[in-house]
């Protein structure tokens, strides 16, 4: 019997619920068919990217596939969450794509050198959102279907943590 394929788990850190608000939107928009979980803060992306791998450091089911990472965030910021990234490695990589407001150079510069693939200023447009999932769909072809059930809220299916 073939296993129903995993629907691919993307992890939002971001403070601000408009901006994640947002992000749904976007994220719907592209019409993809994944899972949405969203850390309020660093605390909490950091406590679901524990959750996400064994005592080995394999990835497990409940790893997010992709991050996307607010810098600016309360409790721990987004450089911290890509610092704990860097001293817990899980295999394979996580893959991380920075949210910021700021365009500064060195900002930039400092995620990319923790460990973000990518680095996008708000508001994150449908194009990129789409260009991002673009790569799972080599990955993932069987798993990025299109048409997501949307919640009643409007917003994508989502995991709990």
């Amino acid at each position: 019997m073939q296993q129903p394929s995993k629907r691919p788990l993307v992890l939002l850190a971001e403070d601000s619920e408009d901006d994640a608000f947002f992000f749904r939107w976007t994220l719907r928009k592209c019409d993809l068919d994944c899972d949405l979980v969203h850390a309020a803060d660093g605390v909490e992306a950091v406590k679901i990217l524990q959750s996400g791998a064994d005592a080995g450091g394999c990835r497990t089911s409940a790893c997010p596939d992709l991050v996307f990472l607010d810098l600016k965030m309360s409790a721990m910021t987004g450089f911290e969450v890509l610092e704990w990234i860097q001293q817990h490695p899980v295999i394979p990589p996580l893959d991380v794509a920075v949210l910021s407001g700021s365009d500064h150079t060195s900002d930039i510069e400092r995620a990319k050198r923790l460990g973000a693939s990518l680095h996008y200023v708000k508001p994150l447009s449908v194009p990129y959102l789409r260009d991002r999932f673009d790569a799972w769909r080599a990955r993932y072809p069987a798993d990025m279907a299109t048409s997501p059930e949307p919640k009643a809220d409007g917003a994508p299916s989502g995991r709990s943590p």
